[in-house]
């Protein structure tokens, strides 16, 4: 008898060592990036059981409370058990030991942030909605939502904000719809919607102003022209077709030309502005412009192109390409540092199989090139997608939106 129940004690404890153990495991599936890392549990090194386009699974015991990853050149980055129940992939990225973009918060936004930009005292952020009813207003101070601003429920629901501009002159910040051709516009000093007018075309994406802020320019996806608009009375004053889709825009120094980079044709349309006409077309070859950005300084323009990956360079006093330089995949917004030595890129990373609405294989990236040197000296992870992009008045931050993952990303800029 004894015997017997010997030999049946001794098959559980053989099974519960087979099965059981397994039982206890506990699977936890990551995307990394950096992709090359170790993950440690208590200094124990485990190692992946599946590993494919950037994700890995791993089995790691029951109960576990923290672990964390280990990559050569960024800092440990601790993952807590609160965050193992989630049955997608758990995204991270790590943060590299020497840079000059120093990660300071995250601000959680609604559906698809499109656009970023400080208002002009630095104190607040407007993130335009692609997917969502209007313009989100956050408070830097005390890092919150601090409000949002939406026209009348008649346009707010047709969703597709892209682009803001605030007023120097005036308490005033404009936004782009496109799915409705509308500008709205909200009083600044009380935060409250004021009027909406038609922009003069269709489909409209990025505003400009002049010095004086009494001229507004405005490219239109759809009807493929420059708007031209008094913003004192917010009246079309007319418009200027261009020979493809136009995307960025902006005014040369000395306000006489506007330089429209066209999405399609890949050159950039200059336009003298007291004419109304296209002058020249300046060639970049195939490619998908996306945005421009003015060195009044030094009278250079810079133009990201999405489909190259490429930003080039060109000097406004001859109207020719100076450089052109590989930066990564899927560019989108450019912006200058205030003292114009550092231009800032966000780069979208690949695109899913499945389009750009989905996520893809890697995390973005923000770029850090310096003008004087004429070559990339630093970047950054972003998330899924960093498309949006502004830099603080007083030079201290850059912010970009992670456009599927409806958040932005502040990072402190260091010497």
């Amino acid at each position: 008898m004894k015997s017997r129940l010997f030999v049946i004690l001794f098959l559980v404890a053989l099974f519960w060592s087979v099965f059981g153990a397994e039982s206890e495991q506990l699977k936890l599936v990551l995307k990394v990036f950096p992709h090359e890392y170790d993950l440690y549990i208590d200094n124990q090194l485990f190692y992946p059981s599946f590993n494919f386009n950037n994700i890995k699974e791993y089995s790691i015991p029951f109960g576990t409370d923290m672990l964390f990853l280990r990559s050569m050149g960024y800092r440990d980055k601790y993952i807590f058990s609160d965050e193992f129940s989630d049955p997608d992939p758990i995204e991270i990225k790590m943060e590299r030991v020497v840079t000059s973009l120093v990660y300071r918060d995250m601000l959680n936004t609604d559906s698809q942030p499109k656009s970023v930009e400080f208002s002009e005292d630095g104190k607040y952020l407007a993130v335009a909605l692609l997917n969502g009813g209007g313009v989100e207003i956050y408070s830097l101070e005390d890092m919150i939502l601090f409000r949002t601003l939406k026209p009348p429920v008649e346009w707010s629901e047709k969703k597709g904000f892209v682009e803001t501009v605030f007023f120097k002159t005036r308490n005033e910040l404009w936004v782009s719809q496109m799915t409705t051709g509308l500008i709205h516009v909200f009083n600044t000093a009380n935060w409250k919607y004021e009027r909406s007018f038609n922009c003069g075309g269709s489909w409209p994406k990025v505003i400009i102003l002049n010095k004086n802020e009494d001229k507004a320019y405005i490219s239109n996806w759809a009807s493929k022209n420059i708007s031209i608009i008094d913003t004192v009375n917010y009246k079309v004053k007319g418009t200027i077709s261009v020979n493809g889709i136009p995307r960025g825009i902006s005014i040369s120094p000395d306000q006489k030309s506007l330089y429209v980079a066209n999405f399609t044709s890949g050159d950039i349309n200059k336009i003298d502005i007291g004419k109304k006409i296209v002058v020249k077309n300046i060639d970049l070859g195939d490619g998908a412009l996306r945005h421009t950005v003015v060195s009044e300084k030094d009278e250079k323009l810079y133009v990201s192109d999405m489909y190259q990956g490429t930003v080039s360079v060109l000097d406004l006093k001859t109207d020719t390409v100076e450089r052109s330089f590989y930066v990564g995949s899927n560019l989108n917004t450019i912006k200058l540092s205030v003292d114009g030595k550092k231009l800032f890129i966000s780069s979208r990373g690949h695109n899913s199989n499945g389009g750009y609405l989905q996520k893809g294989p890697d995390f973005g990236k923000i770029f850090v090139y310096d003008t004087r040197l004429k070559r990339i000296i630093d970047w950054t992870w972003g998330g899924n997608q960093p498309t949006g992009l502004d830099v603080s008045p007083d030079g201290s931050k850059v912010v970009f939106s992670d456009f599927l993952d409806h958040r932005v990303e502040i990072y402190g800029i260091h010497p």
